[in-house]
């Protein structure tokens, strides 16, 4: 059973199919308490909740308060296992308590590291498509030199752009000098994004704040691609007129057909034993 969840989940329910699965993707409100009795895996979306109170279902017609989704517990398969990426507050204790096996796939390696690959290649589509000059020549500045950081810098560096990373360690800085790109330490943030032309950032921690912001070109274009609580000081940045791009969720967006099987594979590769989860 496949709960909420954007177009990403709604080709997973094909997929699944087409591999001989009995799938069902259904809204809140939709299903039965049979549903719920029957079910022997039970797929939550990605995140599973954006406002920590309801599933994250933006297809739906009423909402699924995840304290109605906890009463639920009781009455499923003593055997049925609850897979979703980014369990908010407690929902995944509790899961856990009931003595239901959970299933974060958002920890799993193999997804993270093809969902980087994803998100890159998302984030290079946006900009193409929204900013009025080609990456080739432009001034970059990616925040953060992690899987999606890295991978965003080596895609703007093969199209011609002029990329700079900032972070946080030695380790990430000597990873950006391995694969030939310049970094420095974030402590020096202010400095390098006075000329640049656009700013990618990956950290979901506040470091663009007002007193950075106030420094940059007018005309420089600002993309988050952090979940909350973001990296960009929003209302600084309106307050200064500039164009900040919120892309969150960049593979459900661009890619999503991709992006659900690489989640739908996950999800079987753990109930099969064969996933490695990061600690």
């Amino acid at each position: 059973m496949i709960i909420g969840g954007d177009c990403r989940f709604a080709y997973m329910e094909g997929i699944l199919r087409d591999m001989g699965y009995n799938a069902l993707r259904i809204y809140p409100g939709e299903y039965t308490a049979e549903d719920i009795k029957t079910a022997d895996v039970i797929i939550l979306p990605v995140p599973v909740s954006r406002d920590k109170i309801n599933i994250n279902a933006p297809f739906a017609k009423e909402n699924l308060p995840i304290e109605d989704f906890i009463k639920l517990l009781p009455k499923m398969n003593k055997n049925v296992v609850i897979a979703g990426g980014l369990f908010c507050g407690d929902l995944e204790r509790i899961v856990k308590e009931n003595g239901t096996e959970a299933f974060d796939y958002y920890k799993d390696e193999e997804l993270i590291l093809k969902n980087a690959v994803l998100t890159a290649e998302g984030v290079t589509g946006i900009i193409i498509n929204s900013v009025p000059s080609s990456i080739c020549g432009m001034n970059f500045v990616v925040t953060g030199y992690g899987r999606c950081g890295s991978r965003i810098c080596k895609n703007i560096k093969a199209l011609g752009g002029s990329v700079t990373a900032a972070a946080r360690s030695g380790a990430s800085l000597l990873n950006a000098e391995k694969d030939g790109i310049k970094g420095v330490y974030i402590d020096n943030l202010k400095s390098i994004c006075k000329t640049a032309d656009i700013i990618i950032n990956t950290v979901p921690s506040m470091i663009l704040d007002a007193d950075i912001l106030k420094e940059i070109n007018k005309d420089c274009y600002l993309i988050e691609i952090a979940s909350a609580p973001f990296g960009i000081d929003f209302n600084a940045a309106s307050e200064l007129g500039l164009t900040v791009i919120k892309a969150s969720s960049v593979p459900g967006k661009t890619a999503p057909k991709t992006a659900g099987k690489i989640i739908t594979e996950s999800v079987l590769n753990y109930l099969n034993g064969e996933q490695g989860v990061v600690k």
